[in-house]
C-alpha cells in the first residue's frame, strides 16, 4: 500500500506536513460588502487572487501536495517521504510566497503548520495534524504570521543541526513570545532570474517592499479606531521595519514611520465640539 500520497478511492491517514491559513478580517469584509451592495465584486476579486496565487503552493501537476479552500480558509497537505526534510522545505518556501503575494494585494493572513497523520480529498480533510495546525493558527498565531507548532520546530531544529547550511534557516524568525514564524518577506529574493542584472534585481525588491509598506499603512489608517485589529497591523509594520533594517539599512524610505505605530493622547480642541 502506497502511503506516500492521498488515495482518493481508499482514504488512509498519511504522515504529512500540514498548514492552515486564514485571511485576517475576512468575515468583516464579507458582511460590509454584502450590506453595501458590492458582495459580488468582492467575491470575484477574492476568488481571482486566491486562485492566481494558490499556484505558489501546488506549483505543478506532479506535486503530491493537495489544497482545499473554503471561504477565508485554506488547508494544505504535503505527504512525507523519508525524513520529511524536503517536504518541510517545500511547504515553508511555497506558503511564504503565497503569504507575500496576498499581502501586497492588501490581504494579510495568519496560519499554523504541524506534522502528523492527515488525509485530504475532494470531499474531506481529516486527521490530528489538521487539528494541531488549526489550533496553532487560531490560538497562537494572533497576528498576521504563520507559525510552526512544537513538533515542526523540533524537526526543523534537527535539520538545521544536521545540515551546516540548511537553506530554510533564513525563512524563519523567532518572535518575542518564542513562536517560530515564516519570514515571508524573503520571497523578494526569489525573483533574481526575472531581472537582467543586479541593479534591476534590487530595484524590483525595493518596489515590492514599498507595495508592502503601502498596504500596511492603509490597514493602519482603516483600523485606527479598532484597537484590537490595529494592533495586528502594528505587529506587521514592526516586522516589515525589522526586515528592511536587516536587509536594506540605507533605504530609509522603505520604513513605516514610528509615529504611525504609536497612539498618543491629545488635549481637547475646538474641533471636538
Amino acid at each position: 500500500m502506497n502511503k506516500q500520497k492521498y488515495n482518493q478511492d481508499n482514504p488512509m491517514l498519511v504522515n504529512s506536513v500540514v498548514c492552515t491559513i486564514d485571511i485576517l478580517g475576512f468575515s468583516e469584509m464579507i458582511v460590509n460588502s454584502c450590506n453595501n451592495g458590492y458582495g459580488d465584486e468582492l467575491l470575484k476579486e477574492i476568488s481571482y487572487l486566491i486562485n492566481k496565487n494558490k499556484q505558489c503552493i501546488i506549483p505543478n501537476k506532479y506535486s503530491q501536495g493537495k489544497i482545499k479552500i473554503y471561504t477565508d480558509n485554506m488547508i494544505v497537505g504535503y505527504p512525507i517521504k523519508g525524513d520529511g526534510q524536503e517536504e518541510l522545505y517545500e511547504i515553508l518556501e511555497n506558503v511564504s510566497e503565497y503569504q507575500f503575494n496576498l499581502s501586497i494585494e492588501g490581504l494579510f493572513v495568519r496560519g499554523g503548520i504541524s506534522v502528523g497523520d492527515f488525509y485530504i480529498n475532494e470531499d474531506i480533510v481529516f486527521g490530528p495534524a489538521l487539528l494541531d495546525a488549526h489550533i496553532t493558527e487560531s490560538k497562537l498565531a494572533c497576528y498576521p504570521r504563520i507559525i510552526l507548532d512544537n513538533k515542526t520546530v523540533d524537526r526543523l531544529q534537527k535539520y538545521i543541526k544536521h545540515y551546516e547550511c540548511y537553506p530554510q534557516r533564513n525563512k524563519i524568525l523567532i518572535d518575542n513570545d518564542g513562536q517560530w514564524f515564516l519570514n515571508y518577506l524573503t520571497t523578494i529574493f526569489k525573483y533574481y532570474t526575472e531581472c537582467e542584472n543586479e541593479y534591476e534585481f534590487e530595484k524590483l525588491q525595493i518596489e515590492l517592499l514599498l507595495k508592502h509598506k503601502m498596504k500596511i499603512e492603509e490597514m493602519l489608517s482603516i483600523h485606527k479606531t479598532n484597537t484590537n485589529v490595529w494592533d495586528k497591523y502594528v505587529w506587521t509594520a514592526n516586522y516589515h521595519n525589522y526586515f528592511c533594517d536587516l536587509n536594506f539599512p540605507n533605504e530609509k524610505q522603505l520604513k513605516i514611520s514610528r509615529k504611525s505605530l504609536l497612539s498618543w493622547p491629545r488635549e481637547i480642541s475646538n474641533n471636538d465640539f
